[in-house]
């Protein structure tokens, strides 16, 4: 059963990544810097704000 896993698990990563190359394909512009630099901040700011709201929990769990 674990050899049947393993394939499973292969074929879908193998589909996930072909996916990909086709939608990179048909959209270029997805990989283009300006692109990039917006979805880093984007995604900069979405985890400076979760480390802010892990460190409020921490502080309100040792409090209590």
């Amino acid at each position: 059963m674990e050899i049947l896993n393993s394939i499973a698990i292969v074929l879908f990563g193998a589909f996930i990544v072909w996916r990909l190359v086709v939608y990179i394909r048909q959209n270029p512009e997805t990989l283009s810097r300006d692109n990039i630099n917006k979805s880093m901040y984007s995604m900069g700011l979405l985890a400076l704000i979760l480390i802010a709201f892990i460190g409020v929990v921490v502080w309100l769990l040792r409090a209590g």
